[in-house]
Parts: C-alpha cells; structure tokens; sequence
C-alpha cells in the first residue's frame, strides 16, 4: 500500500502522480500556482480561485448585481463560442473551466443577494415548474441511455447530433439547463421547515454538505483506496457494494465528526 500512495507502480499514471517522482521540484511550484493536480483534484483549483475572487465578486454584487450578472454571463457565452481555458500543466486545460463555471457561483450570490425577488414570482409559475419537470425527466433518459443502448436508439439522431458532446468542463448549456432546473424544483418544492430534513438520512446528507471541502478532500483518498481493493481483491459486485457503501459510511461520519468538533470548539470559554 505505501508503494502505491508514494506514487510509484501501475496507479502512478492513473493518479498522475508519477510525475511528481520524475520532476518533484515543477510538480511543486505548478500546483502551488493552481497548474497541477492529481487524478479527482481537478476541482479544488477552480475552488480556490472562486473563493480568493468571492470579496471582489461580492463588492460589484452590491455596486451593480445584475450588471455583475450579465457580465458573467457574457464571459460563459464567450467560453461556449471561442473554447477559452486555462493551461494545465504537464498537457491539456483545467478540467473545471473557471471561465464557464464561475456563472454558478456567480448567479447563486446573485440569487441570495436579491435577485430571487425578481424571479420568484416566474420560477413558481405553473408552465415553469413544467418544463422543469419535463427537462429533469428527459435528462434521466439521456443519461440511462449511455448504458442501455435499447434507450440510445430511441433518441433521434438529429436530437443526438445537437446534444452531444454534453461537455463537461466549460458547462455546456444542456448541463447548466439541467442544473436550473433541479434548482427550481429544490426551491418549488422544498420549504426551510420541512420536516423530512431533520431525519437522519437528511441530516447526514446536511453534515456532508457543511463540511464539503472535508469531505471532498477525504473522498479523494477513499476512491484511491477503493481501486486498490477493486483490483486487488475482487471486483465482484458483493466487494463494490462493500466499497461503495462503506466510502459513503466514512464519509457521514467524518463530516458528522467535523460538525461535532466545530459546534463544541464554539462552545468552550475563551482563556484569553
């Protein structure tokens, strides 16, 4: 097991950690300007960036919220258009592109900032709530279509040539769709006080969220732990329900004790 996590062997290269063996002194001074990241870390980069840029961002939401808005969603258009990225190191461009998924956090800030009272007279229209519906609907049967090829061939293939490539790292349309959507049912249909959230599964699900950075950080390493057991154990599906189910036990309880250790550090008296 060490041998592995050192970097070395045949998860080296899958973990794009062989060359921090070959050229430890680069790899270093790459990461620590947001160039290089191992395999399943592609997304604290752009996570870093949004939060060292979130006080400025916040600044011109108050200055001029929807002149913020439009500009981000300006650069997003530019990005589906001319393809901008940033550069990764050793090859290819950041996989999260920033340029694109700063719309996100740019329209949530927004949203919490006010904007939700202009819009939420629409989003709680009936023919809103429809389409959303209708949208997160399609979008399963495309998604189950990928594994199930008796569903692809019911996709017309005119309909299939204007959807694909559904690409992931500039957000493409369809996926920034897909999220509104889902976030307008969230919003529709699920109040602040609903009791449902405070059951169990819920709750683990609300630490897990608290403690996202945490949990993403540990997930990295469980998932590396998981290949290994995978490859080397048995890939049956008695051991994926094993590692799957036990990844996720980990994880609610790591952010659960996360959420214990910064409630009760609130807690203790100030010495000084």
């Amino acid at each position: 097991m060490p041998h592995y996590l050192a970097g070395s062997g045949q998860f080296a290269d899958v973990a794009n950690t062989q060359i921090v063996l070959d050229q430890p002194g680069q790899a270093l001074v790459r990461a620590s300007i947001l160039q290089y990241r191992p395999v399943n870390t592609d997304v604290l980069p752009t996570f870093v960036m949004f939060h060292l840029l979130f006080a400025p961002l916040l600044w011109l939401l108050f200055k001029a919220p929807n002149l913020t808005l439009a500009s981000s969603f300006i650069v997003y258009l530019l990005v589906q258009i001319y393809g901008w990225n940033l550069p990764e190191w050793p090859r290819n461009d950041w996989y999260f592109n920033p340029l694109a998924w700063q719309l996100l956090v740019v329209l949530g800030a927004w949203w919490a900032r006010g904007g939700n009272k202009h819009l939420w007279p629409l989003i709680t229209t009936r023919a809103a709530t429809t389409f959303a519906m209708m949208y997160v609907l399609f979008s399963l049967f495309v998604t189950l279509s990928w594994d199930f090829k008796a569903l692809e061939s019911l996709i017309p293939q005119p309909l299939a040539q204007l959807m694909y490539p559904v690409n992931k790292p500039d957000l493409d349309p369809l996926r920034l769709l897909h999220f509104l959507a889902l976030a307008l049912l969230a919003a529709r249909f699920i109040r602040p006080d609903w009791r449902a959230l405070t059951r169990p599964g819920m709750r683990a699900a609300i630490r897990c969220g608290e403690n996202s950075l945490e949990v993403y950080c540990i997930g990295v390493i469980l998932v590396l732990g998981g290949q290994m057991l995978l490859e080397y154990v048995s890939r049956g599906i008695a051991m994926q329900i094993i590692v799957s189910v036990g990844g996720v036990l980990i994880l609610i309880a790591f952010a659960t004790f996360m959420t214990w250790v910064r409630i009760n550090s609130r807690q203790q008296p100030k010495l000084f």
